[in-house]
């Protein structure tokens, strides 16, 4: 076996650490600084490593491949990038497009986007099929501006292939130095011929929650638009709760329209305004065993009435608040029939500082409604017009709390 350097070493069994188990991350700090000066990485300690693998793997054959790779390739081969491929590969496997490995730089950026502020064009995205596809364009963004639709295909990102490249590319091709352009090719239903769209990207500042009042039909409305569950929602919608007792509305809209989702907890926070007690979801895991999500007990605008406007865009933990509502409360839902993401995630961050994002529970509404690949069916249903300047669902909300129906 050729001469490889300490700092290979670590990275090396670093990589096998990851594949063995998540649990074991801590070996490896232990075994770094405890290991000397070791300069040749022999079999009998591949052996030891082994021997707490999972029952049925063989990383000889991993171990083989890595090796052939590095003697054999006529490209040039890097091994963070094999290592980071890797573990990659193995969330890959499960087939589930939310579970997904980070590098430290995107798990940097991820943080960055759950709390309001980063630079790109503005779009929510998932590896849906193989294929980059939209969850939604973040309201009042470069990409809703420039057309962005929920469930379009990334079919190209500035001429690159989203299939050639990947979908971590994808993702950093799309981001860039404000003010510059992108050309980003989609396929949408119903439309025969891809779309090239050309977008300005900018520095996009979210703020997650606005509210106003609207009146219509001599009734007074409060209109509450959640962009997406992230660090500031739960301040945010505390102050909009107050602005409600202190307009006393004949109703309150929720316009969780592409709001892509966020945080769990903060979902149920929300939800907790208006549920006084009970429970808000339940979750189960791996082992079938289910887990209730009660309300927090503020149920402060228990007694107002409540529609929720969604559409294909409202996903995750928009579509907890939704279910919540309708099932405890009775909401009307108006609007589209939602995404359709039922299941939670857990970023676990690792010591690199890179991390994991694994699906570890799907949940349901409290009737024990599933609503992973389902979606919420809205109880009035209203289509965008895409031709006209006119919010015609919104207006169909407001009209139904003129109207009662």
């Amino acid at each position: 076996m050729k001469k490889i350097t300490k700092l290979w070493i670590k990275k090396i069994i670093f990589a096998v650490i990851i594949l063995l188990s998540l649990e074991t991350i801590y070996i490896l700090g232990y075994w770094s600084g405890h290991s000397g000066n070791p300069s040749l990485l022999i079999p009998s300690e591949i052996i030891k490593l082994e021997a707490n693998k999972p029952s049925g793997v063989n990383f000889t054959t991993f171990w083989e491949a890595w090796n052939k790779l590095k003697e054999k390739s006529v490209q040039e081969v890097d091994n963070k990038k094999m290592e980071e491929g890797a573990i990659s590969g193995m969330l890959v496997s499960t087939g589930d497009p939310y579970t997904v490995y980070f590098t430290k730089e995107e798990n940097d950026r991820f943080r960055q986007d759950i709390g309001g502020e980063f630079s790109g064009i503005g779009i929510e995205i998932v590896e849906k099929n193989g294929l980059p596809t939209v969850v939604a364009p973040l309201p009042d963004t470069p990409a809703e501006k420039a057309g962005f639709k929920p469930n379009d295909i990334i079919l190209e990102v500035d001429g690159a292939k989203t299939s050639d490249i990947g979908f971590d590319e994808t993702i950093n091709r799309i981001r860039g130095v404000e003010g510059s352009k992108v050309t980003i090719k989609i396929q949408r239903e119903g439309v025969a011929d891809p779309l090239n769209i050309d977008v300005v990207r900018a520095v996009i500042t979210v703020k997650s929650v606005e509210w106003s009042v609207k009146e219509s039909g001599g009734k007074k409305i409060e209109y509450i638009k959640i962009r997406q569950f992230g660090d500031d929602t739960d301040s945010l919608f505390d102050s909009a709760a107050s602005d409600v007792i202190k307009n006393n509305p004949d109703g309150v809209i929720l316009d969780l329209r592409n709001d892509p989702g966020g945080y769990l907890e903060t979902a149920v926070n929300l939800a907790s305004y208006f549920i006084k007690d009970g429970v808000i979801l339940t979750e189960k895991g791996r082992d079938n065993n289910a887990k209730e999500y009660r309300s927090t007990g503020k149920g402060t605008l228990k007694n107002y009435k409540v529609a929720v406007l969604v559409n294909t865009g409202s996903a995750s933990a928009s579509e907890i608040l939704t279910g919540a509502l309708k099932d405890r409360l009775g909401s009307e839902i108006i609007g589209e029939k939602t995404f359709g993401k039922g299941s939670v995630q857990e970023l676990i961050d690792l010591s690199d500082g890179s991390a994991v994002k694994i699906t570890v529970a799907k949940w349901f509404t409290p009737s024990g409604k599933q609503i992973n690949g389902e979606g919420l069916t809205p109880d009035i249903s209203v289509a965008a017009d895409e031709n006209t300047q006119a919010d015609e669902q919104l207006d169909r909300t407001l009209q139904y709390f003129v109207n009662g129906k």
